[in-house]
Order: structure tokens, then sequence, then C-alpha cells
């Protein structure tokens, strides 16, 4: 069963951060564009983190799930979100 859990990584060398917003395995990965990741459950999909990079140069919301959340968390890293 997975449960609600939201964990953040930011590595500064890579530009990135790590979003997890659910604790479960992840199946596979969905790429939005080259800087943005959803990482999903294998059945039935739901997302289980989102992998942000070149994050200094901010972060589309679209396409991304729990954009509010994520907004939050990015603005909170002082990181521009459009």
């Amino acid at each position: 069963m997975e449960n609600k859990m939201l964990r953040v990584e930011t590595d500064p060398t890579a530009d990135a951060v790590y979003i997890q917003l659910l604790d479960g395995p992840i199946g596979y990965s969905e790429e939005l564009d080259d800087n943005r990741l959803i990482d999903r459950s294998l059945n039935p999909g739901k997302p289980v983190g989102v992998d942000l990079l070149s994050v200094s140069e901010g972060v589309k919301l679209d396409g991304l799930p729990e954009p509010e959340t994520i907004k939050r968390i990015l603005v909170g890293l002082g990181i521009k979100v459009y």
C-alpha cells in the first residue's frame, strides 16, 4: 500500500531537485521534456516523484502532478517557477 510521503532532495552540482510524492516503487519514468521527468508506479501509473533538472533557469509547472505542492516547495528553495 502506498502512503503519502513528501521528500525533497537537492543536488546543487547537478542543478537538480527530486520531489518524492508517494512512497512506493517506481515502475517507469515519463519524460515531459529535457528537464522534467515524472516517476510513476507500475500500476495504475500514479506519480511517485518528479525529477527536475536545470532548476536555476526556473521550472515550468504545466504537466506536472500536484503543481501547487511543487510550486510551494520550489519557491521555498528560491527557485523560480512559471
